[in-house]
């Protein structure tokens, strides 16, 4: 086989090339605009348009070893190779293969079928099985209408290994199991371990319990995790682990939040029927109507609602939450920015569900959750302090206190009842008032006229004197600060 090969010749000025003999050259002319480039190659340069291009990869290649390092650090445990092996290989493995190699076959992404009845994160429906995640079930109240969600975040590491979410929460109270409950006595809600870790802030190991009927205030100072505790229970956010447990259809649920808006171009009943025709699509116009009567807004429904109050885009938005009859209604603070005429409306419209809806609200405001709320939860840097009835909250982290008015002198019978045993504080209030605080209840009630008595003074009256959730929240924060 014969090869022709066609040789090119670069001139270079003043320079002079000796032409082989036999051989064939094609004279070009030079060329002054690539010479630099290809002297600038073969020298082992780039040029700098070239390297500056290269930048956001080398950013990106950085940020992924990054990334894999940090996430090894807090890895509980990895796979195939120790921790110290798939360092080496993210470090010094060509980049950025290495660290692709950690991603795909070394991460342990806590999926053990043996060990994990349902996915970290997932949402256990009422017959046991994994209801899915990733989609808001209800009405969205920025659309007024329960669209589908993007999910934000993505499921993490770290798998929760009690079958039944809510099971220790059960037994730590001395409940039996949820599932070994009647069914019309099983809390409407269970989660057991749910964190969402934003690297330190977020929400952390809640096991939340929420009686069925009930109205549950979720209270705490801003950033303790309320709204994003309320974000995973109405699927808008995926935790990083834990299960939740809903006893009850996902077309069951509605979601309002705390800023809902609306095309200002559509009227009140248009956007309640928007909403209805998406979460409700077989309930009739009627409900349209009752949902708006409901909410206070009967009245505005021809209205459009660019001409609303933030008090009526409030009662809006609980509008079309109502329009599909949910049995479990998520409020993201409900009364935030409303005048004390707007709180007050907002509150009575939730408490009339007391009994035949279940209601999870939150809120910073104590007045308001204790004037509806009969079971509270208070969160704190991301962690449930405390969940359980209003009430006993108030007898567990207050002392039981009297103001004892008395006729004469009180100054000898507040000593005399600042030496009893069962006194934490006894003092004068006033010309004729005394300040009793007491150990318990039975003790107050049974001492402070035994004292009295002996003392051979004459009683007034005597009132205990009204504990406030407010009190019992900072007795109770403080007792954790």
């Amino acid at each position: 086989m014969l090869l022709t090969f066609s040789y090119l010749r670069l001139e270079c000025p003043g320079a002079a090339l000796a032409e082989p003999k036999g051989s064939s050259w094609v004279k070009v002319p030079p060329m002054p605009n690539d010479l630099p480039a290809a002297v600038a190659i073969g020298s082992g340069k780039l040029p700098p348009n070239l390297a500056l291009a290269l930048v956001p990869l080398l950013v990106l290649i950085v940020a992924l070893d990054v990334y894999c390092l940090v996430d090894l650090a807090r890895a509980k445990s990895v796979r195939n190779v120790p921790k110290w092996v798939w360092a080496i290989v993210i470090l010094f493995v060509s980049a950025p293969i290495g660290a692709l190699v950690y991603l795909f076959v070394g991460r342990d992404r806590g999926h053990d079928a043996t060990h994990d009845p349902a996915p970290a994160g997932a949402i256990i429906g009422p017959g046991g099985g994994e209801a899915g995640t990733g989609r808001e079930a209800g009405a969205d109240g920025d659309a007024g209408a329960g669209r589908e969600a993007d999910a934000a975040g993505g499921a993490g590491d770290g798998v929760n290994t009690d079958a039944e979410a809510g099971l220790g929460v059960g037994r730590a109270a001395g409940r039996p199991p949820v599932d070994q409950m009647p069914p019309d006595c099983r809390p409407i809600v269970t989660t057991s371990g749910l964190t969402r870790d934003y690297g330190g802030a977020g929400l952390f190991d809640v096991d939340l319990v929420v009686p069925r009927g009930s109205i549950y205030g979720l209270v705490g100072p801003n950033g303790a995790g309320k709204t994003t505790l309320l974000s995973l229970l109405s699927e808008t956010r995926r935790p990083d682990r834990g299960t939740i447990s809903m006893h009850i259809g996902r077309n069951q649920i509605a979601v309002c939040p705390d800023v809902p808006e609306f095309d200002g171009w559509l009227t009140a009943a248009e956007v309640t029927d928007l909403a209805r025709s998406l979460v409700a699509p077989s309930a009739g116009k009627q409900a349209v109507a009752t949902a708006l009567a409901t909410a206070g807004l009967a009245g505005s429904a021809g209205r459009r609602v660019g001409g609303f109050s933030r008090g009526m885009l409030q009662r809006l938005g609980l509008a079309c939450a109502l329009v599909g009859e949910p049995e479990l209604l998520i409020l993201d603070e409900p009364t935030s920015a409303l005048d004390p005429a707007g709180r007050a409306e907002m509150l009575s419209l939730v408490a009339a569900m007391r009994g035949h809806r279940t209601v999870i609200f939150s809120s910073h405001i104590l007045a308001d959750v204790q004037r509806i709320a009969d079971h509270v939860g208070i969160l704190r840097d991301g962690r449930l302090l405390y969940q359980g009835a209003t009430k006993d909250l108030i007898d567990t982290y207050l002392e039981p206190s009297w103001l004892v008015r008395i006729a004469g002198d009180p100054e000898p019978v507040a000593a005399a009842l600042a030496g009893e045993p069962w006194t934490t504080r006894a003092e004068p209030a006033g010309a004729d008032a005394i300040r009793v605080d007491a150990t318990s209840l039975e003790a107050g009630e049974r001492g402070i006229p035994a004292v009295i008595a002996g003392c051979g003074a004459r009683q007034v009256s005597c009132e205990p004197v009204a504990a406030d959730l407010e009190s019992a929240f900072l007795a109770l924060t403080g007792a954790h600060s």
